[in-house]
């Protein structure tokens, strides 16, 4: 118990430090997955595995799984990926550099703005276990990006390793209606790559690519309420990264980082609604509007994405609970899914539409993801601050 008491208050101390150094934004702490990809995106009203963690803690009361195997992957721009990888490697291996044309016209197809990279997640580390109120997580997640926008290059890579700890209680409980709350904290170590350099400095013999990696250390905290309605009606609302800090406690190259990292603060609010028409056929029906107060952002152009981008929509069938067919929107784009789950045994696949510019459009990239994962059910569980809700202990709802 003493530990966790220190370890709170050194996370606490460690979020609520005086800042010296310029503050940089810096991506927020996620753990996607091609489930909920080819679903039009994360849902903070529709999240019953141990995801919960990050996407509304709330949800915690009614998840029972667990998870020590996975692994996901996915590729931005398959195709144009491989047509460029091939080129490179032509060129390093005979040093044909006809191959440059081979770029150009790929470039060209794409109106000189192209996003490459890939992700790895959950792999090495992929234990979880959620039961009823309480879970943690221990995962890791590796991201590359390439951004080719003209004659420029703007790479952007890092590495989490994050432990997510949430609690979850009853706030109402009536008989047809409930009202849950939780909340996570999010401690990580990120490695982060960011860089920025022209294509002809790239290409040229004396070329200096200087950049920092720095280790960052921090912490958040996130909030999640969640309304279920036994109808099969739900509504979300979570409050993420309240004050999400990270300090600089080693950089892997010569050139020092200073800066104090934080991941901006976002609320998300959402509703799904499910129900069966056949016995053997489930539907559910989800909505989000992610980080609400970026719509009053709307003047700072140059630092905040288009509003519209923010909405994401899904409907996902259920075919004997193994077949599950998905298809939704996010950032405006589409976005399709096949799962395959056979009891712990979960598959999925998704091909769906990011956008990394700030307006629709601007930085489209196409995205294959796929997931294999084991993730049995977890024992019930009853634990003494989930057996009241909040309500019930002044006599309000069951008791």
């Amino acid at each position: 118990m003493k530990q966790k008491v220190v370890f709170i208050i050194f996370l606490a101390a460690l979020m609520a430090m005086p800042v010296f150094a310029e503050r940089v934004s810096m991506p927020p702490l996620a753990m996607p997955t091609a489930a909920s990809s080819g679903f039009g995106g994360t849902h903070v009203a529709y999240t019953d595995n141990v995801f919960s963690l990050l996407v509304n803690p709330a949800a915690m009361m009614r998840v029972q799984q667990r998870s020590f195997f996975s692994l996901s992957a996915s590729l931005f721009n398959p195709q144009s990926t491989f047509e460029i990888s091939n080129a490179v490697m032509n060129m390093v291996s005979s040093g044909d550099t006809t191959q440059f044309g081979n770029i150009a016209d790929t470039l060209y197809s794409h109106n000189g703005r192209i996003a490459l990279g890939f992700e790895l997640r959950e792999f090495p580390l992929s234990i979880a276990w959620v039961a009823n109120g309480f879970g943690f997580g221990l995962w890791n997640r590796s991201f590359v990006k390439t951004e080719i926008i003209g004659d420029y290059v703007r790479a952007t890579a890092y590495n989490d390793i994050m432990l997510p700890v949430g609690f979850a209680f009853r706030v109402l409980d009536m008989d047809r209606h409930s009202i849950d709350a939780g909340f996570t904290l999010k401690p990580f170590v990120r490695v982060m790559v960011r860089h920025r350099e022209s294509m002809i400095n790239l290409i040229s013999d004396d070329a200096d690519l200087d950049f920092t990696a720095p280790v960052i250390l921090g912490g958040g905290l996130d909030l999640g309420l969640l309304y279920r309605w036994d109808g099969g009606f739900q509504a979300g609302l979570t409050f993420t990264d309240i004050l999400s800090r990270g300090t600089v406690v080693a950089n892997l190259t010569d050139e020092e980082d200073t800066n104090s990292y934080y991941i901006p603060f976002a609320i998300n609010a959402g509703i799904s609604y499910s129900f069966r028409p056949l016995s053997f056929l489930g539907l559910t029906l989800a909505a989000d509007w992610r980080d609400i107060g970026n719509f009053f952002n709307q003047d700072d152009y140059l630092n905040s994405r288009n509003f519209l981008l923010d909405f994401g929509v899904g409907v996902q069938a259920s075919l004997f609970n193994v077949v599950y067919i998905r298809m939704g929107m996010s950032e405006m784009l589409p976005a399709v899914g096949l799962g395959i789950h056979l009891g712990a045994v979960k598959i999925d696949l998704a091909y769906y539409g990011r956008e990394f510019g700030y307006e629709p459009g601007m930085l489209s990239t196409a995205v294959v993801d796929l997931s294999i994962a084991i993730r049995p059910g977890a024992r019930e569980r009853n634990w003494g601050w989930t057996r009241r809700s909040v309500f019930g202990l002044f006599g309000i709802g069951n008791s």
